[in-house]
């Protein structure tokens, strides 16, 4: 009996393909967070007693912070390596969880758990950003970016719902808990291979250059998208219907059509062309935010959900996909230039609600906006 079976390593269950590792560590954070990420809102206005304008402006100094250390965390990747910076995200979040736990009990400054999940986004993402910008493959961006998507929305599937249940039977507390631990699982698929560097490229200037005019323009639309998406639209369903079962079903069964679809889609795009079914899919998403004020019960609720699950399932990859391709050589940039504006669009929606008291006219603003998307 030779020797070489006893070293049985548990990284033998990891997928050995670059893109798999992060399809695995994206579906683990996904569904670790989103046990806990559509109610944070709730949690803060309703269970903790915070006005609306603490609230919001919650998720304005996050993205305050989230926008100063995307270059730093860029930095980071480029020295240290790609991951690197993705596993560090990983504390932060974990710090994060804790705080948002411990309100409950201690008079914590809400800047202060902000900042905190701030830097974790900026690690997050501009080592994921990077990471899958050279890891996926040309001629299968669509298919790799609807995966990606689709598995991130699929591990979130029963996550508001299984939220939902644990905050309703045990408490906020233990769902922040198990989403702590399932975190720290989640960057184990992306030690077990190499790191990656990329070369730092980044001036402040870049902001304002021609050359990002139009995506500068796309991604504020994006990152109020993003804003209305998850804090507000929760938050409006949430005052409407006081359940947060009710708001965790409408959660689970919007994201199975719109991860189907994202896989299905991005698949179809690399063929029929990004461009084409943006084109089609655009006005329908923007019809989906402007009938959103119209409706205050559980099937209203539901209506839209579904119909806005078709519409962002079909136009999230192909979307997504140019947002790569455009990437090019120059990715630190461009996705460092991507990022910040996607901040600026969510402060300024943040802001526009806070001035004008009015979740249904942010949904117009975003529903308007949507036509931006035609620029990329």
């Amino acid at each position: 009996m030779h020797s070489h079976n006893h070293h049985f390593h548990w990284w033998k269950f990891f997928p050995k393909k670059e893109i798999s590792k992060i399809y695995l560590a994206i579906a683990i954070r996904s569904f670790a967070l989103s046990l806990v990420s559509l109610f944070v809102p709730i949690y803060l206005h309703v269970d903790l007693g915070f006005s609306l304008s603490s609230t919001l402006s919650f998720f304005i100094f996050y993205s305050v912070i989230f926008a100063i250390f995307t270059p730093l965390a860029a930095k980071f990747s480029s020295k240290f390596g790609l991951k690197h910076s993705i596993l560090l995200s990983v504390p932060f979040q974990i710090i994060y969880l804790l705080l948002l736990y411990k309100l409950g009990t201690y008079n914590i400054p809400l800047a202060l758990i902000a900042t905190f999940l701030g830097l974790s986004m900026a690690f997050f993402w501009m080592g994921m950003h990077l990471e899958f910008k050279q890891t996926s493959h040309k001629k299968k961006l669509g298919e790799e970016v609807g995966k990606a998507q689709g598995i991130a929305v699929l591990s979130t599937l029963s996550g508001p719902l299984i939220g939902g249940l644990i905050i309703s039977y045990f408490s906020f507390n233990v769902a922040f808990t198990v989403s702590a631990i399932l975190l720290f699982f989640s960057a184990l698929p992306l030690l077990v291979s190499g790191d990656k560097h990329v070369p730092y490229k980044f001036s402040i200037r870049n902001l304002v250059s021609k050359k990002y005019l139009s995506v500068s323009f796309f991604y504020t639309y994006r990152g109020a998208w993003v804003v209305a998406s998850r804090v507000l639209w929760p938050l409006f369903i949430y005052l409407s219907l006081k359940s947060y079962l009710s708001l965790g079903l409408l959660g689970t069964i919007s994201g199975i059509i719109t991860a189907l679809l994202m896989i299905f889609v991005g698949k179809r795009s690399d063929k029929i062309g990004k461009d084409k079914i943006i084109y089609w899919a655009v006005p329908f998403e923007s019809f989906s935010w402007l009938i959103r004020g119209l409706f205050s019960t559980f099937n209203g609720f539901l209506g839209i959900s579904l119909f806005q699950s078709l519409t962002y399932g079909v136009l999230s990859s192909p979307l997504t996909a140019k947002e790569y391709e455009l990437a090019k050589d120059n990715s630190v940039e461009y996705f460092i230039t991507r990022e910040i504006y996607l901040c600026i669009g969510r402060i300024l929606i943040l802001s526009f609600v806070l001035l004008t008291g009015s979740f249904v006219a942010s949904f117009w603003l975003v529903g308007f906006g949507s036509f931006l998307a035609l620029l990329l």
